[in-house]
């Protein structure tokens, strides 16, 4: 007969369980309360959606091919469009739950390693850290990304233990993270390689498990690139390798134009007031074997994405639970033989102030985080599609072929949650030649002169309600449906 579960073993899934409902209320409320926000929350939302009638295997964005990441993040999302209906809510829903997932696996390898405290800890520190609270609460891929990081992180801190059996979840959570965001997860063999070298593994530290773990890793990473390449030849290496990886670490591309203090700057923002507490979490973390590679990886992650040229906030992300991880254990350490002698006056007091200062953080550094994270392709000024976004998806669009026609003022800018709204393709179009200088590519589809892409047929249009007035002569302009400040129609030119 199965022996009953002890106490303490009960102790620590009830512990875990109440964080994971603790994760569950911070994180999940509110996901489908707004439109998606334009570049990735769109383009991804949108490529998964194409997904439920197109091919799993190979990703697009809209009908042509989109190889920019590995498909992972999008097989779920798509598995969640198809369960449960294509909104909002189920296109972040894999970022949210893979938060959770974080909170959940931290807070128990925390209460087995160390105690409930450094779990609790963990726990409210990282549901409280507001760059973790946002990729959580975004459509796209960094917080799945972090979970692999995690996995391979607690599985590394085994084999530092002994338990070779570790190199089973480093080799695992090294294929989430690689098949979530490809050269992304570089980070883990850099901190295990650092590891291994300063603690001076034998090679009978590796064995076995080591190459059991290896080939898992091959099995779960090389079919899809295989199939792809099989399918798609050079076009597939010279684009997921080199126009992708290489060009966004070499080049600052998109519109984002930083400097190399870029990460600080995101971390005062993203972080506070935990941030003061990084350096002493982090020193004392190298002094511990087991929590030496969370501290070099948190390291790691930031001056890796220090290098790349191309920086954007949420590259980071995968940095804050292994912080966390390290300033529970620093707090829980500090704490625990101060316990017993703490008044209630004291822990009073201490909740009043930490109340406090996590307030006045969010207030002073709210508008910097929402300018961290805006989308921005030629700088400031661009516009967003957010009124277009809700009235395409309150309007209903008439059965009338080809692509829906845009057109804005001011500067050319991403497509790509008017694409997910109106679920079919989309061609920009401008009122007269836009510069030659102009960053047109995908996600802006070269707009084209309204007067070549109007044709005798009618064809769908979305348009600033300030440039009616501006049509050329000859096109004629039909009314449907109207908001604010965006209004639908069809247009014809003779």
């Amino acid at each position: 007969m199965p022996t009953a579960p002890s106490s303490s073993q009960r102790s620590l899934a009830a512990s875990t369980a109440l964080a994971t409902l603790l994760a569950c209320f911070v994180l999940l409320p509110l996901l489908g309360h707004k439109p998606l926000t334009e570049w990735d929350e769109g383009i991804y939302a949108e490529a998964a959606r194409e997904m439920l009638g197109g091919s799993w295997l190979v990703p697009h964005w809209p009908s042509q091919l989109w190889l920019e990441k590995p498909p992972l993040m999008l097989w779920i999302t798509a598995t969640f469009f198809k369960l449960f209906g294509v909104t909002e809510f189920w296109a972040r829903a894999g970022s949210a739950f893979s938060g959770v997932a974080i909170v959940a696996l931290l807070h128990r390898w925390l209460a087995r390693t160390r105690d409930l405290l450094s779990a609790w800890l963990s726990s409210i520190f990282l549901l409280a850290t507001f760059g973790f609270l946002h990729v959580c609460h975004v459509g796209e891929m960094d917080v799945l990304l972090s979970l692999g990081c995690c996995i391979s992180l607690i599985g590394l801190s085994q084999v530092q233990t002994e338990n070779r059996n570790g190199w089973y979840l480093a080799w695992l959570g090294l294929a989430i993270a690689v098949m979530t965001k490809g050269s992304a997860g570089v980070t883990i063999p850099i901190t295990t390689a650092t590891f291994a070298i300063i603690q001076r593994w034998p090679w009978k530290r590796f064995g076995v498990p080591f190459a059991a773990g290896f080939a898992l890793f091959l099995a779960l990473v090389l079919p899809w690139h295989l199939a792809m390449y099989q399918r798609l030849g050079h076009q597939f290496s010279d684009f997921y390798f080199g126009t992708h990886m290489l060009t966004r670490a070499t080049q600052q591309i998109e519109g984002h134009r930083t400097q190399w203090w870029y990460y600080i700057v995101v971390l005062l923002a993203s972080a506070p007031p935990f941030l003061l507490l990084y350096p002493v979490a982090i020193y004392r973390g190298f002094r511990r074997s087991q929590l030496q590679p969370w501290a070099i990886f948190a390291l790691t992650t930031i001056l890796f994405f220090t290098i790349i040229q191309t920086r954007l906030p949420h590259y980071i992300a995968p940095a804050y639970p292994a912080l966390t991880v390290l300033t529970a254990v620093y707090v829980a350490d500090w704490l625990r033989p101060r316990l017993g002698n703490l008044s209630k006056a004291y822990w009073t007091r201490t909740i009043v102030a930490t109340a406090i200062v996590w307030t006045l953080a969010i207030l002073t550094t709210h508008s910097t985080l929402k300018g961290l994270h805006s989308a921005d392709l030629a700088g400031p000024g661009v516009l967003d599609n957010k009124e277009a976004d809700i009235l395409l998806k309150s309007a209903p669009l008439p059965n009338i072929p080809g692509p829906l026609l845009y057109l804005r003022d001011g500067r050319l800018q991403s497509i790509a949650t008017v694409v997910f709204y109106a679920k079919r393709p989309v061609q920009q179009v401008v009122l007269t030649p836009p510069p030659p200088a102009s960053p047109l590519d995908l996600y802006v589809f070269n707009p084209q002169l309204l007067t070549d892409a109007a044709q005798a047929t009618p064809r769908l249009i979305l348009l600033d309600k300030s440039l009616i007035f501006a049509l050329p002569p000859g096109v004629t302009y039909t009314p449907m449906h109207t908001s604010a400040t965006e209004e639908l129609g069809t247009i014809t030119r003779p």
